[in-house]
């Protein structure tokens, strides 16, 4: 027996034994699932060599949001709408770094829309610093053609999401409602396998991301939330620490696994947050709520924001569900 038949189930063998249990359980689904774990696989390797073969780096393009596009985002992307056309489960798409939805032609489309940032955290590509995927998956409505409405469903309305983390190792996390699951890329036979069962976010704050430079432009209830968190620990005993790496996915997978709080408050600059709703809030959202936490942004629920633009962006607080409620309770006063 090899030494790879003792890590555990495989991701596809995990999507193929638990979509029966899901509402939406269609053979579609779990091929998609599979094919995003592909696209990971395909990611991942770019990201490895990127050093090596001059992927770092600008394209000297600026994304919709105008943001300096660096060549393994476009890589990513491009990788992504490639994989997901291809797999005969998807009907339209919409990307971070794109301007519009992309809609696949009748002869290839299927029964799904997917959303995805393809490669977040790419600010940190020149430096090493880990950087992710992040996608959701919702269902084409039924007996519609695609328009832009399809795209904009709110959160509470997907049936999967998930990410993929391209760190010390490659780690793909995903949901499709029953559970939170954890598989890592072994190399040697280029399969995802389990390593994490039933993810539960820890109920207790141990860890706090935020980029307290912001600190000028945050809204009242900011301070009195990080003093208040900063007051558990003791001349003793320090229960909390900071710690912002600056890729919302890393930053959310360590909170998701150790316990944590990310905050990123709307800016009085903008009158808005810096995070995409559909594209990053959202996925990160249905994940942290199936493993206990909670995701909110000026008292409401992610999931229940109802998106108005396809880069439509939003405040955030998501980690352990009792201290997500103790800042709606002090914005609210």
């Amino acid at each position: 027996m090899s030494q790879a038949a003792d890590f555990g189930l495989t991701l596809t063998q995990h999507v193929m034994a638990n979509q029966g249990s899901h509402p939406d359980a269609r053979g579609q689904l779990s091929a998609l699932l599979t094919q995003i774990g592909v696209a990971g696989k395909l990611i991942s390797a770019q990201v490895r060599r990127a050093g090596l073969i001059e992927l770092w780096g600008a394209t000297g393009d600026t994304n919709v949001q105008g943001e300096r596009v660096q060549k393994l985002d476009q890589i990513a992307n491009d990788t992504l709408v490639e994989v997901l056309t291809r797999s005969g489960c998807v009907a339209a798409m919409a990307s971070e770094e794109e301007d519009s939805f992309i809609e696949v032609s009748s002869e290839q489309a299927g029964d799904y829309i997917v959303v995805f940032d393809p490669l977040d955290g790419s600010s940190n590509i020149d430096v090493s610093v880990s950087i992710g995927t992040i996608f959701g998956i919702y269902r084409r409505p039924e007996n519609e053609p695609i328009s832009l409405d399809s795209i904009l469903q709110p959160g509470r309305k997907l049936v999967a999401a998930g990410y993929i983390v391209y760190g010390s190792s490659t780690v793909l996390v995903y949901s499709a409602g029953e559970s939170v699951d954890c598989f890592t890329l072994d190399p040697s036979s280029g399969e995802f396998f389990q390593t994490r069962a039933n993810v539960r976010m820890p109920a207790d704050t141990t860890m706090l991301s935020i980029n307290e430079c912001n600190a000028p432009y945050w809204p009242s209830w900011v301070r009195p939330t990080l003093d208040t968190l900063k007051t558990r620990n003791t001349e003793n005993h320090r229960i909390i620490s900071s710690r912002h790496i600056g890729s919302l996915v890393v930053d959310f997978h360590r909170n998701l696994v150790k316990g944590g709080l990310y905050l990123y408050p709307v800016d009085s600059r903008t009158g808005r947050g810096k995070l995409r709703l559909i594209y990053e809030c959202n996925p990160l959202a249905y994940i942290a709520e199936i493993a206990g936490g909670a995701a909110m942004v000026d008292g409401q629920r992610i999931l229940d924001l109802q998106p108005s633009a396809l880069h439509q962006r939003v405040g955030l607080a998501i980690g352990p569900s009792s201290d997500v409620m103790m800042i709606d309770r002090l914005s609210r006063e």
